[in-house]
């Protein structure tokens, strides 16, 4: 198809604008509880706050639970660490023994106990005979 030229020719613009409203309306929501009776609302509303009154209640007794679980394996963890002590502290008093520090004097370093204590007390010398005990008792 041919087409013709037009020459010249001006399309008028559109002077208006056109009409924007500022406010838009909503539309009316359709929901589960919009056509429900203000007494339903009620009802379910407290329904909600006894429902989640419940939960906390719930959730109260279980960390309280969960403390006392705590509670009790930190006492039985007390109990073990006690026992613990006390053999280490038993150990201590055995290894402190004057007869067993005695015995390692005389069998590993090759020690003895005098015969006589010298005391120099500004240049007197006094000489005691000392009897010798081989043992040292607790």
């Amino acid at each position: 198809m041919l087409a013709r030229k037009t020459v010249g020719v001006r399309v008028a613009q559109p002077t208006a604008r056109p009409y924007i409203p500022t406010q838009t309306r909503r539309a009316k929501q359709v929901g589960v509880f919009s056509n429900a009776s203000p007494e339903l609302k009620q009802i379910l509303m407290l329904l909600v706050i006894a429902g989640i009154m419940v939960a906390a209640i719930l959730g109260g007794r279980v960390v309280k639970a969960g403390a006392g679980y705590e509670l009790v394996s930190m006492q039985r963890e007390m109990v073990q660490l006690t026992r613990d002590n006390e053999e280490l502290s038993l150990e201590v008093a055995e290894l402190k023994s004057p007869t067993r520090i005695q015995q390692i004097a005389q069998d590993k370093l090759g020690m003895v106990l005098p015969d006589a204590f010298v005391y120099n007390s500004k240049g007197t010398t006094v000489e005691r005979d000392v009897n010798v005990t081989p043992h040292i008792r607790d």
